[in-house]
């Protein structure tokens, strides 16, 4: 039995998340320092297999996509799997690096196929930042451009931000652009290594420094636009805990992808309750906690403990544990009271 989860308690009146990742390839233009598909930019995944994917979703009851790779807007088919997807779910997102919906035209097309919303990664508060991690001259202006012809059109618009040594140290820029841009939410990600080696050796950092410029970054944001810290422990987060989305947590944000259906590995074709659903969730964070993190017999003392996805096995960092009485809510500080 897996200590780390003993203590959480499950909450069966929220619905499963009936959002999912769509995987359309690792098939990518820009060459960013800490893809995990760096080897497979070139590779360009059939429509077919796209198309069975889909299916998969939408026979286990997804009602939302977020279509991901690569970038999906530079697939060949790309207008194709948007009216696939239009006719099984009611709302499509993308994860972009928002080259292609730079141009109007393209993106208002893709807009009249069904496309409603755009997570833009947005790695940089300058030119010379972002450009420098995605390797392409340009990119920058693009995604700016981006992100208002996204607004302009009505979109959801939200932003992705790996934090890593290129840019935590201008994070009070960033979130003066944000202010400026206006996105519905952001999401910062303090570089996940998911095991691959090579991306430690080239992009660690002090997670305490990391997490102080976030803290200050989250000051500038304006408060009515929402941000999310993912896949940090709570303990380098005090103070902005409400805003700390580990794997337990993504449970229940349902403006990102569930986690049962991640792998593509679930029989689908059992009818599964709700219930069981978030079950499913529950089983395949465990397996993923365990696979990905570790904690210290500090953690042990720390009232975070259960809620806690403690630290990635790649990583060697103290831990600033917190006494008092476990928290068994893995939403506990997403309570206005906090």
């Amino acid at each position: 039995m897996n200590l780390d989860v003993i203590g959480i308690q499950r909450d069966y009146v929220t619905s499963f998340n009936k959002r999912a990742k769509l995987d359309t390839g690792p098939l990518c233009n820009y060459d960013c320092e800490f893809c995990y598909y760096k080897d497979r930019l070139t590779e360009r995944t059939e429509f077919e297999i796209i198309k069975d994917r889909v299916d998969y979703l939408y026979e286990y009851g997804i009602e939302q996509v977020d279509l991901s790779g690569g970038e999906s807007s530079i697939h060949s088919n790309w207008f194709e799997i948007l009216d696939y997807c239009k006719d099984k779910f009611n709302h499509i997102s993308c994860l972009s690096h928002g080259g292609k919906f730079s141009d109007m035209d393209f993106l208002t097309k893709s807009v009249e196929h069904g496309l409603r919303e755009i997570l833009f990664s947005l790695h940089g508060a300058s030119e010379n930042t972002h450009d420098n991690i995605t390797m392409r001259k340009g990119s920058f202006k693009k995604i700016i451009q981006a992100i208002k012809n996204s607004k302009q059109l009505g979109l959801i618009t939200r932003t992705n931000a790996t934090i890593y040594y290129k840019n935590f140290n201008e994070l009070a820029q960033y979130g003066q652009l944000i202010n400026e841009l206006k996105p519905t939410e952001v999401n910062f990600l303090p570089l996940n290594y998911w095991g691959n080696k090579d991306i430690i050796e080239n992009t660690n950092i002090d997670y305490a420094v990391m997490s102080e410029n976030i803290k200050r970054c989250i000051d500038y944001i304006d408060p009515t636009i929402k941000v999310n810290v993912r896949y940090i422990p709570f303990c380098y987060m005090k103070g902005y805990e409400k805003h700390v989305v580990g794997i337990f947590q993504h449970i229940y944000d349902l403006n990102d992808w569930n986690r049962e259906l991640y792998t593509g590995t679930l029989d689908v074709s059992k009818k599964y309750d709700d219930k069981q659903k978030i079950d499913l969730a529950y089983n395949a964070c465990i397996e993923q906690r365990s696979l990905y993190y570790k904690k210290s017999k500090e953690c042990f003392q720390c009232k975070n403990f259960y809620i806690c996805d403690g630290i990635q096995k790649e990583v060697d960092m103290p831990v600033l544990p917190e006494a008092g009485e476990k928290i068994k809510d893995v939403n506990y500080y997403k309570n206005e009271k906090h």
